[in-house]
């Protein structure tokens, strides 16, 4: 990573076309764009809101019966604004589908076309250390299974009882409702794009798994998005 680069004066969005996400990614302290080994940049100048909200978030984040689960309602009043689900201005060049992740400012965007994107907050947690590239969601799972890491097992002996054949589905699994799996190329990366009943964590960091959004957020993530789509991290 080139860690000298800065914005040219009067550039205000750039983006490179290349696939994949970064790997060892470091933090450019006072840039105004965020840039990835493989050159994809980020405008991160606040992304200016188109709706606000797409719905009421007194219903965006209600409790819902999901299945045979009951997911409960969320506290939206007690996280920062800027982490709940909104409609933005796209802050890239990337098409329509693509899955764009600012670990620094704790953002994913959806990218939805015609300039815009929805972006949600994320917390991050320990299975990311460092991300190959280029990757894909390469499948998409409802109350998944979760199987401990061995990032997981090292901090944490007891989770052992479920290396073997999971924790089962439901609010207490750290997958949470929805789970998107980031693979590169048929290797799986073991890396995760997934729900968490920890909605306080948003905007900060989880003690197991890899992206977590709040459950309502993974689970209208889930069904806008798609299996093949690109994932990106920028720095």
């Amino acid at each position: 990573m080139d860690q000298g680069h800065r914005k040219t004066a009067g550039l205000t969005r750039r983006a490179f076309s290349a696939l994949g996400c970064a790997a060892g990614l470091t933090g450019l302290m006072g840039c105004t764009d965020r840039m990835s080994p493989d050159g994809f940049m980020l405008d991160t100048a606040p992304s200016r809101q188109l709706n606000y909200p797409i719905e009421p978030y007194p219903l965006m984040y209600t409790g819902i019966r999901d299945q045979r689960y009951r997911v409960p309602a969320v506290p939206f009043q007690d996280i920062k604004p800027d982490y709940l689900r909104q409609i933005v201005h796209d802050p890239t060049t990337e098409p329509v589908g693509t899955i764009v992740i600012d670990l620094r400012a704790h953002y994913l965007y959806l990218i939805l076309g015609d300039r815009k994107a929805m972006r949600y907050g994320i917390a991050v947690g320990p299975d990311i250390s460092s991300w190959p590239g280029p990757c894909k969601v390469a499948y998409r799972k409802a109350w998944p299974i979760w199987y401990p890491s061995k990032t997981d097992l090292l901090q944490d002996r007891s989770l052992a009882i479920w290396k073997k054949n999971g924790r089962p589905p439901g609010l207490y699994n750290p997958y949470g409702a929805r789970a998107l799996f980031v693979y590169q190329g048929s290797t799986d990366t073991h890396v995760v794009i997934h729900g968490t009943r920890e909605w306080n964590a948003i905007g900060g960091s989880i003690d197991y798994g890899s992206i977590a959004l709040i459950n309502q957020d993974i689970i209208d993530l889930y069904e806008r998005s798609r299996n093949g789509a690109r994932v990106i991290i920028v720095s």
